[in-house]
Parts: C-alpha cells; sequence; structure tokens
C-alpha cells in the first residue's frame, strides 16, 4: 500500500470511528447534560429537581413551536432554542417520568387544530401566518395544565412556569388571593392600564379584586393583596386589620409618591381618584413597623439613568429619586428575595423602621445604600432635577429600608373593637385582639416598582423584557404569602442576553465625572451673573469710563473666560467617553472576530515553518 492510500485509509477509519462513537454516545449519554455557560442557563435549580422527583406518574409534556415559521424570525428562533433546551433538561432529569414531544403544526393540520383547543395562544408572523410556541402538560386522567405563549419577557421565569404549571397538575385547588388597589390596573375595567404584574398574578393565582366600596373580604381568600390603596375608612380598615390577625399573610406595598397612580390614562387625564399618597393609618404601627408618607427615599450611589435637557441638549443622568437596589442591598438569607440576581427598581420609595415595643420581628429585606438619604415628599413631588437633589445632599445615619417582613405576634390597632358607628356591621364576639397564629406580613413602602416602565425595557421582536427583578420579588412575596414557598429559589434566571458591563461602568464614570464638572461650573455661572448683575446696574448699563470701570469690565471679562474654560471641560469629558466607548468597542470587535481566526493561521503558519525546517534538516 502505497503512503498515499495508507492515510486515506487512515482518515476514513477516524471518520467512521467518530460516526460509530457519536451514535454510541447519543443513545448511551442522551439524558446527560453538561452546561459550561458562566450563568448555568441550563442547569436546573435544586427546587426544580425537589419538583420532577415528586412526580408520581408519567407526565406528558407537548411542545408545540412551528420551527419551519420561526426560522424567518431570528429573536424568536433563539429564544426556541432555548426553551427547547431547558425541556429536554427537565425530561433528562425526569428519568423518563416527564415524555417530552415537540410538534411543528403544519396550516390547517390536525396539529394547529390540537394547539387551538388547548388554549394556546399563536403569534402572529407576515402573510396570516400563526407561529405556536407554547406547552401543554397532561397527566394520566387527562388534567391539563398550559403554558399559552412562551414569552421572552418572561425568560428569567421560564424555570419557575414549568415547575408551577408541573405543581399544579397536582394542586387540589388555586390559592386564593384578594387584591385591594387604588390603581387602574384592574383586568377589563374602563380606564385600565396594561400591568404585567397583574397579569403575572391572574395567571398564577385565583385572584379577586376588591371594589374601592368594599364591606366584606372574600371568605376563602388565602391572602391579602394592598397595593396603593385608595382612602379606606374605619370599617374597611378594620376589615383588613381583623383579616391579618386571623390569616395572618398580606402583602402591602404603600407609596409616599406614587408615580404610577398619577400617570395620565388613555385620555391624557389622571384617574379622577388618583392620590399621591397612600397608607394603612395605625394599621402599620400595630403590626410592627413605621411609616411616614411624608418622607422619601433617594440614592445617588444607585440612581437610574434617566434623559433630561440641559442647555438644549439631551443626556443621560443619574436620578436619585428612582434607584436599583442590588444584592448588595438585600439582607442575605431570607427567602424571599432567594434567587434574586438583579436589581429591584424603586421610584421615590418610602422609608420602613421596627416599631417600638412590637412583638413581631422585623426583618429588612430591601435597603438603600450607605449613601441613601431621605427628603420630604413635598419636595420629591416637584420633579426636582438632579442637581437639585444633589444640593446639599446628606446620607441618613442608617440605610433606609425600603421593604420588610414582619414576623410574629401582631397586635390589632382597634383595642376596643369595631370602630363606632360601624358596629352592627361586625360580630363583636368575633374580634381578635392578637393575631390567632404567627404572622407573616410583607411591607414595600413604594408602588412604583411594580409599575412596567420600571422594571422593562424595549426588547426589539418581543415587546419587552424585564430589566430587573421587580416581577420575581413580587411573585416570590406572594408565594410565601400562600404557603408556596418551595418556588422561591426557581424564578429569576439571568437572561440569556449579556449585558455590557464594561460600557456601563465607563459611563457610569464618565456620568460621575460630568455631574461633578457640571455642578462646579452651575455654581460659577451663578456666582459670576449675580457678580455681573452687581457690576452693570439696574438698567444692565456697561460700566462708564475710568479706573472702576476698566477694572470691572475686566473682571467681566474674567468671568466669561472662566465660564467658557469650565464649559470647554466640560466637552473635554464627553469627547473622553466617547473615545473610551470607540477603544473598548475596537477591542472587543478584535478578540471576538479578529484574533481567534488570526491566531488559528499563526499557529497554522508555525506549524508549515516548523515541519518544513524539520524536513530541512539533515
Amino acid at each position: 500500500m502505497t503512503r498515499r492510500a495508507h492515510l486515506l485509509a487512515m482518515l476514513a477509519a477516524i471518520l467512521a470511528l467518530a460516526a460509530g462513537a457519536n451514535l454510541i454516545a447519543g443513545t448511551a449519554l442522551r439524558g446527560a447534560r453538561l452546561d459550561m455557560t458562566e450563568l448555568g442557563l441550563y442547569r436546573l435549580s435544586p427546587g426544580a429537581r425537589d419538583a420532577i422527583a415528586d412526580i408520581d406518574e408519567p407526565v406528558r409534556w407537548t411542545f408545540y413551536y412551528s420551527r419551519r415559521a420561526a426560522a424567518d424570525y431570528p429573536a424568536v428562533r433563539a429564544y426556541g432554542a432555548r426553551v427547547r433546551e431547558m425541556l429536554r433538561a427537565f425530561a433528562a432529569a425526569s428519568g423518563g417520568r416527564i415524555r417530552l414531544t415537540e410538534t411543528d403544526p403544519a396550516p390547517y393540520s390536525q396539529d394547529e387544530d390540537s394547539a387551538l383547543a388547548a388554549g394556546l395562544q399563536p403569534l402572529e408572523g407576515g402573510a396570516g401566518e400563526r407561529i405556536f410556541f407554547g406547552l401543554v402538560m397532561q397527566d394520566s386522567v387527562d388534567e391539563r395544565r398550559v403554558i399559552a405563549r412562551f414569552a421572552s419577557e418572561r425568560e428569567a421565569l421560564l424555570e419557575y412556569e414549568l415547575v408551577r404549571a408541573l405543581s399544579d397538575l397536582r394542586r387540589p385547588r388555586q390559592p386564593v388571593l384578594a387584591v385591594l388597589t387604588g390603581l387602574p390596573i384592574v383586568p377589563g375595567a374602563p380606564r385600565s392600564l396594561p400591568s404585567r404584574a397583574a397579569a403575572a398574578l391572574e395567571e398564577a393565582y385565583d385572584v379577586r379584586w376588591l371594589e374601592p366600596g368594599f364591606l366584606e373580604l372574600p371568605d376563602d381568600a388565602d391572602a391579602l393583596f394592598i397595593l396603593h390603596p385608595p382612602r379606606l375608612d374605619a370599617a374597611q380598615l378594620y376589615l383588613v386589620d381583623q383579616f391579618a390577625l386571623r390569616r395572618g399573610r398580606v402583602i402591602a406595598a404603600l407609596d409616599p409618591m406614587a408615580h404610577v397612580a398619577l400617570r395620565p390614562g388613555p385620555d391624557g387625564l389622571p384617574p379622577p381618584a388618583a392620590q399621591r399618597a397612600s397608607g394603612l393609618g395605625a394599621l402599620t404601627a400595630a403590626w410592627g413597623a413605621l411609616y411616614d408618607p411624608q418622607i422619601v427615599v433617594m440614592d445617588r450611589s444607585l440612581g437610574l439613568p434617566v434623559q433630561v435637557v440641559e442647555d438644549g441638549r439631551a443626556r443621560l443622568r443619574a436620578y436619585p429619586l428612582w434607584f436599583s437596589a442590588g444584592p448588595a442591598e438585600r439582607p442575605a438569607g431570607d427567602v424571599a428575595t432567594a434567587g434574586l440576581t438583579r436589581g429591584i427598581n424603586f421610584g421615590s420609595p418610602g422609608a420602613l423602621a421596627p416599631a417600638p415595643g412590637a412583638a413581631a420581628a422585623f426583618v429588612p429585606l430591601v435597603t438603600a445604600s450607605p449613601d441613601g438619604a431621605l427628603i420630604e415628599a413635598d419636595f420629591a413631588a416637584q420633579n426636582p432635577s438632579p442637581d437639585a437633589l444633589l444640593r446639599g445632599y446628606q446620607p441618613a445615619e442608617a440605610p433606609p429600608v425600603i421593604a420588610a417582613r414582619l414576623r410574629g405576634e401582631i397586635r390589632t390597632a382597634f383595642p376596643d373593637g369595631p370602630p363606632a358607628g360601624a358596629e352592627t356591621l361586625f360580630d363583636p364576639g368575633a374580634h381578635l385582639a392578637r393575631s390567632a397564629a404567627p404572622a407573616d406580613i410583607a411591607l414595600v413602602a413604594d408602588a412604583d416598582w411594580l409599575d412596567d416602565p420600571f422594571y422593562t425595557r424595549a426588547d426589539a421582536g418581543f415587546g419587552a423584557a424585564d430589566a430587573a427583578d421587580n416581577l420575581s420579588f413580587l411573585l416570590n412575596l406572594t408565594d410565601l404569602a400562600l404557603g408556596d414557598a418551595a418556588l422561591i429559589g426557581l424564578r429569576s434566571r439571568a437572561a440569556s442576553a449579556r449585558p455590557m458591563r464594561r460600557v456601563e461602568a465607563l459611563r457610569a464614570a464618565a456620568e460621575a465625572r460630568y455631574v461633578e464638572e457640571q455642578a462646579g461650573l452651575e455654581e460659577r455661572i451663578g456666582r459670576a451673573e449675580e457678580r455681573l448683575r452687581t457690576l452693570l446696574g439696574p438698567g444692565g448699563a456697561p460700566p462708564p469710563p475710568g479706573e472702576e470701570g476698566d477694572a470691572a469690565r475686566a473682571e467681566i471679562e474674567t468671568l466669561r473666560a472662566e465660564v467658557l474654560t469650565a464649559r470647554n471641560r466640560l466637552r473635554e469629558v464627553e469627547r473622553d467617553f466617547r473615545a473610551d466607548i470607540d477603544r473598548l468597542e475596537a477591542g472587543l470587535r478584535f478578540w471576538t472576530i479578529w484574533f481567534p481566526p488570526l491566531a488559528v493561521a499563526a499557529a497554522g503558519a508555525g506549524m508549515a515553518l516548523w515541519r518544513r525546517r524539520r524536513r530541512a534538516a539533515p
């Protein structure tokens, strides 16, 4: 056999061996998974594995995915691959108890009819094309749970939704959540605004929306959620008080400065009964927390970027009243914040503190940073500029608490029984002075954290995506209130999209320099204008000729030159920032696009040169 034929035979044998090994591995290692992603995108959490282990009978999962139609939409195709791999990870971990099948429904086919009959909600593609992207779970007695459509804005909740649906197959009834709110988010109500929080609650629980003039609470309610409530009379406050004492499960989101409540509706006007602040009177103190609706928290270190117009130019500035509390601002060890890896965005929140003499334990869940400060709510309501907020900034003695849990015994705010004038509405013999069992009440001193614009961002191809863990935090608190704490650690998966952290760090550094320079410039301009008014006099006429006038004109020119120098320095900061971004982008392009092929080419050239020299050697 010639050398050439020998080489070809070796190559054929290697290819055959690789193909055989691939076939064997595909069969023998079908259930094996190795997740090498930094964020563990396809790695199941312990809670998910526990839920899978509790499956006592086979469950059929039918994944309806219009794969051929989705090929024309890169965003859908990319997320489809993400969902498919997660479903396969569940099936692989189940040991055969989850029987997964994938169906690509063709138009006008029986599969399409089955998908529609199951309740799937297809995406509308071009030319009336339907793109199905959902899951149907079915047990041995034909009980069903359906995820009507996988949406990228809920990517962080993907694992949670799968385990929630799996658990619902075994649950005898959905938990009942009574919701009281003064915000226009009630589904189907007039002037109602879209709310992802309301949609998520309705999807996960049996929600009972209370009317503003309610005179009773649902008897079968497992928990009560109060979100920026309307003004409650004494009888309504007593109902809430007795519910907290009897059931012990309440979530209350109160706000001293609720931007969402004042947001204009479709007619361009705020709701007729809109109120800036909300509270529960003496109830919060009776439960164990102090809350003052006249105090607002701000944080210059955590401020969210907002666009402001200065000197006729739009700029991004950190706004201290709107800030994001990250993992560093969430005390470790509480399951209410377990699994939350991103920030929780707040808008002009209030402050909470433990009430003296309270029996319940006050457990902080979210705080501002050590740089957090307290201001009057009336000042915050004037929409002050970032510079106005930073002027005279004084951090609080301790990081203000924005959200907390009250755990243990709580007392009534009505020690003498039902309020005067409402005795006939209540049974005096049913009055409770103390909680019937240890209570677990969650308080959040903000309502804007559940307003969609505060925690979502536009995402081409999918509408909106979570930019923070606000929705996950809400579902954590709700699951705790409803006794479903096993689901806590399953949500808030990091999105597959990777943020440009170095770019954001450069932007923040440049922003800090710019704010400092701008503050100095405005101070100089203020002093110069005051001095100019003094020199020019009431009529604005220039100083008369003479020794004093010449000195004044020289001082005016000096002040103008100082202002010009400061403005030039500001432009330099902006140019340096853009240059830093350009250098970083060029570096990223080189290392990710050009370096790998250049390195391979260099290695190949080096190997060829080495072999040539080796052959040429005697």
